[in-house]
């Protein structure tokens, strides 16, 4: 009995220690600002947007000072509330599906009407603030898309309790994962998600490719990424912060995770393998695939260990072990992460102390999603590829 438990207590340093190494060689290797211009003449905007009439006013308020309504193309997704109404009385060009396609189908029977060279896509509940949007990194610099630094609004916007203590750890986590993450792998170009909350991208591209979308609304911005970064593509990073609306409470927060961003990354396994073997791919893009891969397949066995930990006497002390040596792991982080124009701005203590605990619950969140999958994918069939004659759009 002894040795196993000391077995399950090395697996979990061992996954740890391989956590720790990731955030330490992305803090190290981390890019420094890019510089860019604005040109929004440029630019026309994609706002697919279902059950959207309360958000719409704003969005489009704050990208209207730098895109004109007409080249603002919202489609109304099978909307059962005024999104159709709101969109036109903001001079919107606006289609209408009567039975919801999917944000996939919807961004793409967009692009098709796109004349401008760039394309932004826009999430319902995104604003722009004081924004720019780098057209420079496209057309002078020969970039193929951008990301941007997205972040839960402060806000307490259309009852999204902004204000709350969830949201600010969940700006912590995003801001981590921009000002970290994405930062690393703008050094080779090769951002592996833009945020399906907004990005730029050249229209030719997203017309181009369209075709290999599963079209499956879980991962979608992720999956539309790694199509681009498998056609060769370039994907930079803009320090540009926008916010958009996240999960207010506990509920909505894992039903976020557990319904939409994890199964959609076992939906992407097969394109995550595709780009870790991909000839000519930046090594920091394949270190990137190897993790996801690993932590797909690690997530169960830290659950089962943690489990076990808490159940046996003999070890249940590691569990407070663990905690602070995650601790220990975040203060570094916790230190470098600010928000855009604000370099003084810092998470509280509270979230630092917290967040060992909210990893945890996203490592069970992310293990619990494959049978989630599974479910989607082959029992209800919703997360099937919509590519067939009943997808089509009429």
């Amino acid at each position: 009995m002894l040795a196993w438990t000391h077995s399950i207590v090395f697996v979990v340093l061992t996954c740890a220690l391989i956590d720790f190494v990731k955030v330490l060689v992305e803090l190290v290797g981390r890019s420094d600002a890019r510089t860019y211009t604005s040109d929004p003449s440029l630019i026309t905007a994609i706002v697919p947007s279902r059950n959207g009439a309360a958000h719409l006013p704003g969005t489009v308020a704050d990208l209207a000072r730098l895109v004109p309504p007409e080249r603002i193309l919202v489609i109304d997704d099978g909307s059962t509330d005024d999104t159709f109404a709101v969109a036109s009385a903001l001079g919107c060009q606006v289609h209408h599906f009567d039975n919801s396609k999917g944000k996939a189908a919807a961004i793409n029977f967009a692009v098709y009407r796109v004349k401008t060279p760039y394309t932004l896509l826009l999430d319902d509940d995104t604003r722009l603030g004081g924004v720019r949007i780098p057209t420079s990194l496209l057309s002078h610099d020969g970039y193929d898309a951008v990301a941007f630094h997205v972040l839960p609004d402060r806000r307490n916007r259309d009852g999204a309790s902004g204000n709350n203590f969830l949201g600010a750890v969940q700006r912590y986590e995003y801001g981590k994962s921009m000002e970290i993450g994405k930062r690393f792998h703008d050094v080779t170009y090769s951002v592996s998600c833009v945020s399906g909350a907004v990005g730029l991208f050249r229209t030719e591209d997203l017309d181009r490719y369209h075709q290999q979308h599963t079209g499956v609304f879980q991962a979608e911005d992720l999956q539309r990424t790694i199509i681009h970064l498998l056609n060769g593509r370039r994907i930079v990073f803009a320090n540009e912060a926008v916010w958009t609306v996240a999960p207010s409470t506990f509920a909505q927060w894992t039903r976020q995770r557990i319904t939409g961003w994890y199964p959609g990354l076992y939906h992407q396994t097969a394109n995550f393998i595709r780009l870790l073997f991909k000839p000519g791919v930046s090594w920091r893009l394949r270190y990137e695939m190897a993790y996801n891969l690993y932590a797909l397949v690690s997530d169960p066995l830290k659950v089962a260990s943690f489990v076990f930990i808490a159940v046996t006497p003999e070890v249940r002390w590691w569990g407070g072990a663990l905690y602070l040596l995650y601790l220990v792991f975040e203060a570094y982080p916790f230190m470098v992460v600010r928000v855009p124009g604000e370099p003084r701005s810092r998470s509280s203590l509270a979230v630092l102390l917290i967040y060992p605990v909210y990893g945890a619950l996203n490592t069970l969140l992310r293990a619990a999603a494959l049978a989630v999958w599974f479910w989607l994918r082959y029992v209800t069939g919703s997360m099937r590829p919509r590519r067939g004659p009943e997808d089509r759009i009429p």
